[in-house]
């Protein structure tokens, strides 16, 4: 049985930010492009939840790195993949300590 991808609000919030951020500053095909990176890195953890490191930070989460300016962090259980963060790597990095 495959794993939900749950994401939570902060992630949520997170993901439209970059999105309205591609569009505004970019163009709709980078945002399409971001969104694959997404969809495959998501992809990925459903079929191998375990795939991606541990995070130094806090060793129940997983980062899973989608472009050099984002990276995924998650964990899982029995049914959910419960992505928490979708962090801008350019913040200032004591900020990722806030995750959990």
């Amino acid at each position: 049985m495959k794993r939900e991808v749950v994401l939570t609000p902060r992630a949520q919030v997170e993901i439209e930010n970059v999105f309205a951020y591609l569009e505004l500053k970019w163009n709709e095909k980078t945002k399409k492009q971001f969104s694959n990176k997404i969809n495959t890195v998501l992809s990925l953890i459903v079929e191998n939840p375990e795939l991606f490191p541990v995070s130094s930070v806090n060793r129940k989460i997983r980062k899973a790195v989608i472009s050099k300016q984002s990276t995924l962090f998650y964990h899982f259980n029995s049914k959910h993949i419960i992505v928490l963060s979708v962090f801008d790597t350019r913040q200032n990095p004591t900020k990722i300590n806030k995750i959990k």
